[in-house]
């Protein structure tokens, strides 16, 4: 179990991608997964700044690519 998640580690996926059978699921970034436990140790002002920067790029980055088709 160890050396599996050793090796989760080095490919940066969770242990859950790599025994799963469904071809279907996503690969977990597992630094934004450390990112996103690090901002819920935050005060809530501090996640909501943070949440609300994040909702920006991304409506932002569909804006752009709805006008880019």
């Amino acid at each position: 179990m160890e050396n599996a998640k050793k090796m989760a580690d080095v490919l940066g996926a969770s242990l859950d991608y790599l025994m799963s059978e469904d071809d279907t699921q996503e690969v977990i970034d597992n630094a934004m997964l450390q990112r996103i436990k690090e901002i819920q140790r935050l005060a809530k002002d501090d996640q909501n700044t943070i949440i609300n920067v994040i909702d920006a790029f991304i409506r932002d980055t569909k804006t752009k690519k709805a006008y880019a088709t």
